[in-house]
């Protein structure tokens, strides 16, 4: 039989190189900003910080009670919350989830948009973001009081994992908001086999392996601790055993490596995040076609560039804060997020063609 004459839709077009510049200099921007707040009151322990503690321990509590839970903060520590009137969790400023709320707000402002759209979709991001805190915070609560020995790694990872997540979602969704008018058509051949099945573009041997590096750059994110310390011990053991011209490597040693730059002997410090980098770009060059990956690929040199030059004139006398946010940056290289936000930004599935019945 004849294929239908009718077009299918492909999904809206990963952002070209001019709007890949707007995002990364809107974004650097913000980051900016960022960076002078938290120099003036908006970083970690503020007042604001403080504010957001205090109000997700009351939700918190509010959600507990509601489920039948015997649940309040106490009286001298505002932000300690008590089940059944023993104390379970205190609501830290590192999760009270002001970091998430930045990264949502910069991006939907960084990538193009109708700002009708923004005027609802960022109030409505952090409300979702905050609600999911909140019910993080509950589960916390009564994982210490039925699980204690694992609250551990519920806090630290896996409760981290679903926060992040969720903002991936976040980002990912408001990317998807392309008017219908801007999908391109794309024809089908003249002629379809009746029992033709139309293959899932995306499903391939090759985006199989990049999941399954991306579940793996998961793992030695979740694990980094971990894995630092065997380097750290790797590292040791080859001093004590190895040639003599090691000792006279660069930062050979911790207390060679000057202080603020890192508590790591400098090889182990490169050798972590060279693994964490390879893994990173070899995942998003099998997720990412050709044109994308060379966008990605740019980004991250980009910003590597960008943090050595910030690092070197913060240790020429350029100031605490050009030193303080190259470290940022590197922090930053060596994290899932730009692995997440550049997929967000640059992979689009093509819809598969349809056959005629």
């Amino acid at each position: 039989m004849a294929a239908s004459s009718t077009a299918t839709l492909s999904s809206s077009a990963a952002p070209g190189t001019r709007q890949l510049w707007r995002f990364g200099l809107v974004s650097g921007g913000f980051l900016l900003l960022w960076i002078i707040g938290m120099a003036y009151g908006l970083g970690v322990n503020s007042p604001l910080d403080a504010l957001l503690c205090r109000q997700l321990a009351v939700g918190s509590v509010w959600g507990l009670r509601a489920i039948g839970w015997q649940a309040g903060v106490a009286t001298d520590m505002p932000n300690l919350l008590l089940l059944n009137g023993q104390p379970t969790v205190v609501v830290g400023a590192p999760c009270d989830g002001l970091v998430l709320y930045v990264l949502l707000v910069g991006f939907v402002l960084a990538y193009p948009g109708p700002t009708q759209r923004r005027l609802w979709f960022i109030p409505a991001g952090i409300a979702a973001l905050w609600l999911l805190n909140v019910i993080r915070i509950m589960a916390l609560a009564l994982n210490h009081r039925y699980s204690p020995e694992t609250f551990d790694f519920d806090h630290h990872y896996a409760f981290s994992a679903v926060a992040y997540a969720a903002l991936g979602g976040l980002w990912l969704l408001w990317t998807r908001q392309a008017p219908a008018a801007t999908a391109v058509a794309t024809p089908l051949p003249a002629a379809v086999p009746t029992n033709a099945v139309a293959p899932n573009s995306w499903l391939t041997a090759r985006a199989a392996a990049g999941v399954v590096l991306l579940a793996v750059l998961a793992l030695v994110s979740i694990f980094q601790s971990n894995m630092v310390a065997a380097l750290s011990r790797g590292w040791a053991a080859l001093l004590a055993t190895g040639p003599a011209w090691l000792h006279y490597v660069p930062g050979a040693s911790a207390a060679d490596v000057p202080a603020g730059v890192s508590h790591l002997a400098l090889p182990v410090g490169v050798a972590f995040l060279g693994l964490f980098l390879v893994i990173s770009l070899t995942g998003l060059w099998l997720l990412l076609p050709a044109r994308a990956w060379r966008q990605a690929w740019l980004c991250y040199a980009g910003i590597g560039a960008a943090c050595l030059l910030l690092l070197a004139l913060g240790r020429a006398g350029g100031g605490a804060g050009t030193y303080r946010l190259g470290r940022l940056l590197l922090d930053f290289l060596a994290s899932l997020l730009p692995v997440v936000g550049l997929l967000v930004l640059l992979w689009r599935p093509t819809a598969a063609p349809q056959t005629a019945k």
